[in-house]
């Protein structure tokens, strides 16, 4: 009987431990997962702007051209 009592508690002292394990172990994988997140995001932003810019000198380079025909043609 006290055995068998012995093992139960044995048994709950390694499953409190098991699940505070698997509990911080999930923590830090948010953490990591919140972080990872924030940096994509300031990459998504910072690659944004990039293309922003690009189109605008894709829309200058395209009036250039247009200009530098109009005087060829004239």
């Amino acid at each position: 009987m006290e055995t068998e009592w012995i093992a139960a508690e044995d048994k709950r002292k390694r499953n409190t431990a098991a699940s505070a394990r698997f509990r911080s172990k999930k923590r830090q994988r948010e953490q990591m997962l919140e972080q990872e997140t924030k940096t994509m995001t300031v990459k998504v932003q910072v690659l944004e702007a990039r293309a922003k810019e690009l189109e605008q000198e894709i829309k200058w380079l395209k009036a250039l051209v247009v200009e530098k025909n109009s005087y060829v043609a004239s």
